[in-house]
C-alpha cells in the first residue's frame, strides 16, 4: 500500500465513523443505513487488500446501535469514544504509511502469514507494532501482544481455543530447539514486570527489547504457519 492508498482508505474509515456517530447520537437520517452498508463493504475490501483485519464487527448501523444499547452506552460521549477506538490502531498505521515511515524488517512476512482463519490475529500483531512506534510508546504491552500473537496462532491452528502457549506448543511438533526458544520467549513475557502480569517495581524494558520480540514473534509466526498450515512446503 502506498501513501495515496493509505490516505484514501483513511478517508473512507473517517466517513464510516461519522455515519456511526451520527446514527448513535443526534444526527440520524433515513439514508444512513444504506450508505453505511455500502461504505462498510468498501472499507472491508480495502482493509483486506492492505492486510488489515477489520476491527469493526458491525455490518449495519442497526446492529451497531443494538450493541450500544446492549453495552449500556447511555451517553453520546461513550458512543463517540467507542467508535473512535474501533479503528484507532489501523488509522495510526495508515498515517505512518502516509508519512513513508518504514515497517520493521519482518513485519510484512508475518502479516502475510496471518491469512484466512488467522486473519483475526492481525489485530494483536498491529497492536504490538503500534505500542512501540506511537507517540507514547508502551514497550511492555508491545511484548505482550507480540507473544500473544504467536500464542493465538498456535491456539487456532491446533484447534485449542482455551489453551496457552506453554501447554499446547508440544502438540505442534516443532523442531525441538525452536520449540524451546518460543517457550522461553513466552516464559520471559510471563515473568517480566508489567508484561503479562502486574508488578510493584518500575519496568526496565526498552524499545530494544520490544523490537527484538516483535522480530522474534514475526519469525515464529512465519515458521509456525509454514509448519502447521502449509505442510512444510516452504521450509
Amino acid at each position: 500500500m502506498d501513501s495515496k492508498q493509505a490516505l484514501a482508505l483513511s478517508a473512507k474509515i473517517a466517513e464510516l465513523q461519522s455515519l456511526m456517530v451520527a446514527y448513535a447520537t443526534d444526527g440520524r437520517t433515513s439514508d444512513q443505513p444504506s450508505a453505511y452498508r455500502e461504505l462498510y463493504e468498501d472499507v472491508t475490501l480495502g482493509l483486506e487488500e492492505a492486510k488489515y483485519a477489520n476491527p469493526n464487527p458491525h455490518k449495519s448501523l442497526e446492529a451497531f446501535y443494538a450493541h450500544c444499547k446492549l453495552q449500556e452506552m447511555k451517553t453520546y460521549a461513550s458512543r463517540r469514544l467507542y467508535v473512535g477506538e474501533l479503528y484507532a490502531d489501523v488509522l495510526i498505521d495508515l498515517k505512518r504509511i502516509q508519512r513513508h515511515a518504514p515497517s520493521p524488517r519482518n513485519w510484512s512476512k508475518a502479516n502475510d502469514a496471518l491469512e484466512d482463519e488467522l486473519s483475526p490475529v492481525r489485530a494483536q500483531w498491529l497492536k504490538a507494532k503500534n505500542f512501540i512506534y506511537s507517540s507514547t510508546p508502551d514497550f511492555e504491552n508491545s511484548i505482550k501482544e507480540s507473544i500473544s500473537a504467536v500464542e493465538s496462532c498456535l491456539m487456532i491452528l491446533l484447534n485449542e481455543p482455551s489453551g496457552t502457549l506453554g501447554k499446547i506448543i508440544k502438540q505442534a511438533k516443532l523442531d525441538p530447539d525452536i520449540e524451546r526458544l518460543v517457550s522461553q520467549a513466552y516464559g520471559f513475557a510471563s515473568n517480566k514486570v508489567f508484561v503479562r502480569h502486574g508488578g510493584t517495581t518500575e519496568s526496565t524494558l526498552t524499545k530494544a527489547e520490544a523490537e527484538f520480540f516483535l522480530e522474534f514473534a514475526a519469525s515464529s509466526i512465519v515458521y509456525i504457519t509454514q509448519k502447521l498450515k502449509h505442510g512444510n512446503r516452504d521450509l
